[in-house]
């Protein structure tokens, strides 16, 4: 593992010194060579997006899956961005479009800030850029390796940022940092153990839904702000949204509050497509009598098989 993730530093280092014009170019001969090999993420990618796209024609599901592996290697080859990229380049490239106010104010918070994420666009580089305005704690899943932990952790704490593992006292920390009128980060769209979430709707499938979000805003009155970084469409570098979300929040009804968090992410998702994350298994619990969602995918792709049936 050490000689992988020395291997790995080295790769990043070298993409890092690339200019962007090269690293996109690599990224889509790279992202057409993974379209076209037998990855076994590929029915995974197909399934979801049948799913959340039934009435797109097989020929646009299949160009989308092809944009897809574009932005997935694209994501990976800005690695060196988060790694190597100083302050003032990373406050000159990434464009607020719409909410700067609510990084102003988060500063001087004292009830705390939780921002609110999901997986599309690059959304490391977005807690980075969240880090430099200030102390934040965001939530992540631990590898179990020791050495892959601290790898992947180092440039994301290279701020005021503070990685904390989902574990139970993970809560303790995040409820933690919000009542000192710190940030806090979450991506909604983990999804979490059968105790800790409740199917709301999501792309018009029952989903299973993190509440946590939802009890963070509750026990401690926090601002919470919806937010998401994407790559600018005409140009290098990228679109940092934040949009306040504490009224979403305002609500003792769980299931309304994060079905206002799907409704948000979908929105943000069906703007950028190809930046969503689509090789992971976001619908694979279901409610109880309900059929697999992915049942048994097999190796060959599927690109253009009708939808899971939803037992809807």
């Amino acid at each position: 593992m050490s000689a992988l993730l020395l291997l790995a530093r080295i790769a990043v280092y070298v993409i890092s010194w690339l200019p962007e014009p090269a690293r996109r170019a690599l990224a889509g001969a790279c992202g057409r060579l993974l379209y076209h090999l037998p990855w076994g993420k590929h029915p995974v990618i197909d399934a979801n997006l049948a799913m959340c796209f039934p009435h797109f024609p097989g020929p646009e599901r299949k160009a989308l899956h092809r944009r897809y592996c574009r932005e997935l290697l694209r994501l990976i080859f800005e690695a060196g961005v988060l790694w190597h990229a100083k302050a003032e380049w990373l406050d000159r490239e990434i464009i607020i479009e719409s909410g700067p106010e609510l990084m102003e104010t988060a500063k001087d918070s004292t009830t705390g800030t939780l921002y609110v994420s999901g997986h599309i666009g690059n959304w490391e580089l977005l807690n980075l850029r969240l880090s430099m305005a200030g102390p934040i704690t965001t939530l992540y899943r631990a590898p179990s390796n020791a050495a892959l932990d601290r790898f992947i952790n180092e440039p994301r704490q290279r701020f005021a940022a503070r990685m904390v593992p989902g574990d139970r006292a993970a809560i303790r920390e995040l409820l933690g940092a919000l009542r000192r009128g710190h940030a806090a980060s979450i991506a909604a769209d983990i999804q979490p153990k059968s105790g800790d979430g409740v199917f709301v709707k999501f792309f018009g499938i029952d989903t299973l839904t993190m509440t946590l979000v939802h009890k963070l805003a509750r026990k401690t009155g926090c601002r919470v702000v919806f937010t998401d970084l994407t790559r600018h469409p005409d140009r290098p570098g990228w679109l940092l949204s934040l949009v306040d979300g504490s009224e979403w929040m305002a609500t003792d009804d769980t299931e309304l509050a994060l079905g206002r968090v799907n409704d948000w992410l979908e929105g943000r998702i069906r703007r950028t497509p190809a930046q969503y994350l689509w090789l992971y298994k976001r619908f694979s619990k279901r409610p109880e009598g309900e059929a697999p969602r992915y049942p048994k995918l097999r190796k060959k792709r599927q690109s253009s098989a009708k939808p899971p049936s939803s037992g809807d």
